[in-house]
């Protein structure tokens, strides 16, 4: 257990030492930084480890990472009435080292712990926040072939594929699958009839859409075609040789459009 924690803890030695060289974080701070993760190492890899322990740890890390932003917004001067919550200024070792570290601890815990859904659920809302859409695509994988009766976990995929990737294909089969283990499941079946009905509306708002710009090349064509009567009843009004001129004027003028 000892080499373990000495071995993860010695991977945050390049994260620190940047920290501290950027001035985000004082030598003291780095020190006692280094002892709370030491102590949280240790506890999660006790036989005694509990799910809270895991929890302390991500709580702590998440704090501190937040603290991290803000103090280098405000080094940089971008930290005047900055709450995102987003660093500003160029990115280092250390931007995001403390994200990939929640991750690294959601996943031992997760692993330990398969069967809490409020921890899968905490783990599937921090990924969501941080945007990592190819880390929450493989939670929810993960996920539902662990609890597939669950129907909360089908419905949130199908979400995710609809509001993130925009896959309604893909969407409307998670939902099937998920009937296939919750037939009974109301949830599912408001799912999707909720998405079915989106698919409708959609259409039809497409059909709309190609409706009225069909009318619209329709009303434009109509236009040319009086433009043309008009310029023919000149040419008709004109004698002798002048309206031969016309002629072979409205021959070109044709093929002049034509060509456009």
């Amino acid at each position: 257990m000892a080499e373990k924690v000495r071995y993860y803890l010695e991977q945050t030695l390049p994260e620190l030492e940047d920290l501290q060289k950027r001035g985000v974080f004082s030598k003291p701070e780095i020190a006692s930084i280094t002892r709370r993760r030491t102590d949280f190492e240790h506890r999660i890899h006790g036989r005694g480890a509990n799910l809270l322990d895991f929890l302390k740890y991500a709580e702590f890390e998440m704090n501190l990472d937040l603290l991290r932003k803000k103090r280098f917004n405000r080094l940089v001067g971008n930290g005047n009435g900055n709450n995102s919550g987003k660093q500003q200024g160029p990115a280092s070792v250390s931007t995001w080292s403390g994200q990939q570290r929640i991750f690294f601890i959601f996943d031992r815990a997760t692993d330990k712990f398969k069967g809490d859904i409020n921890l899968w659920m905490q783990y599937i809302s921090y990924a969501r926040q941080q945007k990592a859409r190819h880390l929450l695509k493989r939670i929810l994988k993960t996920v539902l072939r662990l609890h597939p009766t669950r129907p909360e976990l089908w419905v949130l995929a199908a979400e995710f594929e609809l509001r993130e990737n925009a896959n309604r294909k893909a969407a409307r089969n998670l939902i099937l699958r998920g009937l296939k283990f919750n037939a009974n499941s109301n949830q599912l079946v408001e799912a999707y009839q909720k998405l079915e009905a989106d698919v409708i509306r959609a259409v039809d708002e497409l059909n709309e859409k190609k409706k009225r710009v069909t009318e619209h090349n329709e009303n434009d064509g109509d236009e040319g075609e009086d433009e043309d009567e008009d310029d023919s009843d000149g040419v008709d009004h004109e004698s002798g040789a002048e309206a031969s001129d016309g002629a072979e004027s409205e021959v070109v003028d044709e093929d002049e459009i034509h060509d456009d």
